[in-house]
């Protein structure tokens, strides 16, 4: 059954339309995004938040936020990030709770990733540090979640998860220490472990290119009704005068 001309023309109309208002919102998803870039980046170039009002601020404020924190490692109560891969290496990271020296409930540090062929040596290193002054990039974590494995390793950095398994107080952020890198994908310089580094927020969807293949549909729609509805009816009479001459 063919629709009646119409119809089609509605429905093309109507396809087309939500074509374009897909592109229009691609586009303003990349501007969003790129403002959010600009955003998380000045807060990275701030200076560092200090202990200890950093531990009065809610999550979302500290996220995006170099921070300073001074007090002792809980080595009892640190947790092991397993299945961690970088350099194409399987590895893991360690997670410890920092005690504030000004009191309070902890902070989950990540103090960095390490091969699992180099567990022992890394471990005993970090084990033999008792005070803790470092500097490291601020994560709001308040709404992450992981289970422990029967392992004891842990599938995520999840304060709450973490704090109702350990029974530790902890806050809802945590903090990745080490410095800023956008060099993830190279080996580490010297081979120094654990490796300490975060990586600035960038936009990896690629919200234009999905806008241009949006923009592209529509605009192929556009060129089938025009061949089909102004194009071709216009040829059929001289298709027709010409067979007949």
């Amino acid at each position: 059954m063919r629709l009646p001309t119409p119809v089609l023309l509605v429905l093309l109309a109507l396809t087309v339309a939500v074509l374009c208002g897909l592109g229009a919102w691609q586009i303003q998803r990349h501007q969003s995004k790129l403002g959010l870039v600009e955003e998380r980046a000045a807060r990275l170039a701030a200076p560092p938040l200090e202990a200890p009002d950093a531990l009065d601020l809610p999550p979302a404020e500290v996220a995006w936020r170099r921070v300073h924190l001074v007090g002792t490692w809980d080595h009892s109560r640190s947790m092991v990030l397993a299945n961690r891969v970088r350099y194409g290496i399987k590895g893991e990271g360690l997670v410890t709770p920092l005690l504030p020296a000004s009191g309070g409930a902890a902070v989950l540090v990540d103090r960095g990733w390490y091969p699992e062929s180099e567990r022992e040596r890394v471990r005993a290193s970090l084990d033999a540090e008792r005070q803790a002054d470092i500097v490291g990039l601020g994560v709001d974590a308040s709404g992450r979640t992981a289970r422990r494995t029967p392992h004891g390793t842990w599938t995520a950095l999840a304060p709450k998860s973490m704090s109702a398994t350990e029974g530790i107080p902890l806050l809802s952020w945590a903090v990745i220490q080490g410095t800023e890198s956008g060099e993830d994908n190279l080996p580490p310089a010297g081979g120094a472990l654990p490796v300490r580094s975060y990586r600035p927020f960038v936009n990896t969807t690629p919200h234009l290119q999905y806008a241009l293949t949006w923009f592209g549909i529509a605009a192929a729609l556009v060129g089938v009704a025009v061949a089909r509805f102004i194009i071709a009816p216009r040829r059929k009479p001289r298709d027709a005068t010409a067979h007949q001459g």
